[in-house]
C-alpha cells in the first residue's frame, strides 16, 4: 500500500433523517428524532476520532442546518466549539462556548442543496488554504457520489461498510494529500466510516 502525506481532512456528512410533512417544501422539511440522534452520534464521534472542522459547509435546507447544529453540539459537550461569521454567509447556530475556543466557520452554501457531484467538487475545491479540517453537510445522491468519488481505493473494511450505501447519518472521513484546489477523483484515503447502529 503506498503512503498518503497528509495535511488535510474533508468530512462528508449527509443529514440526518427528516420528516416529510405534508403541505412543507423539501427545503423545510424538519429532522425527526432519529435524524437528530444520527447526527449528535456522528458528532460524539468524530469528537472521539479527534476530527474536528475549522469550516463547515452546509446546504441551506433546515434538515442539514438542524443536523449541523446537532452535530456541533456534540462535538462542544466535551469541548469548546463555537460559530464565527464568515464573509459569505452567517451562521446559522451558536453553540455555547467556553475558553478555550476552537472556532468553526459556516458557510451555507445552496451549491451543496442542488446536490450534483459537480457543484460539490467545486465546493471542495474552492476551499480556503487555512482550511485543515473541511465539513461538507450536505444530501443525497451527491455526499455518496463524492465519497465514492474520492476513495483511492486503499483502505480496508470501512470501504466495505460504504459499498451498502450511505443512508441518513452517515459520515466519512478522509485524508487529502496537497491543496483543496487538488481534491479530485481518487484523491482521498478513507480513514473512517461513521454512523449510528441500528
Amino acid at each position: 500500500m503506498r503512503s498518503l502525506r497528509t495535511n488535510r481532512r474533508l468530512l462528508l456528512l449527509r443529514h440526518g433523517k427528516a420528516e416529510s410533512p405534508l403541505g412543507v417544501a423539501d427545503a423545510d422539511r424538519p429532522l425527526a428524532s432519529r435524524g437528530r440522534a444520527q447526527s449528535g452520534y456522528a458528532g460524539r464521534q468524530a469528537r472521539e476520532l479527534g476530527v474536528m472542522p475549522d469550516l463547515a459547509v452546509v446546504s441551506p435546507a433546515l434538515r442539514t442546518r438542524q443536523t449541523w447544529a446537532e452535530f456541533a453540539g456534540a462535538i462542544a459537550a466535551n469541548s469548546a466549539v463555537g460559530a464565527r461569521r464568515s464573509g459569505k454567509s452567517q451562521p446559522e447556530v451558536e453553540v455555547e462556548t467556553t475558553p478555550p475556543q476552537v472556532e468553526v466557520e459556516v458557510d451555507l452554501d445552496r451549491r451543496v442543496y442542488d446536490n450534483t457531484l459537480d457543484d460539490l467538487l467545486d465546493v471542495v475545491t474552492e476551499a480556503p488554504d487555512d482550511a485543515r479540517t473541511l465539513l461538507v453537510v450536505g444530501h443525497n445522491p451527491s455526499i455518496a457520489s463524492l465519497a465514492a468519488a474520492l476513495d483511492d481505493g486503499s483502505s480496508g473494511a470501512d470501504r466495505s461498510v460504504l459499498a451498502g450505501g450511505y443512508p441518513t447519518g452517515t459520515l466519512t472521513v478522509f485524508d487529502v494529500a496537497g491543496s483543496w484546489k487538488t481534491v479530485g477523483p481518487g484523491s482521498g484515503r478513507l480513514r473512517a466510516v461513521i454512523r449510528q447502529p441500528s
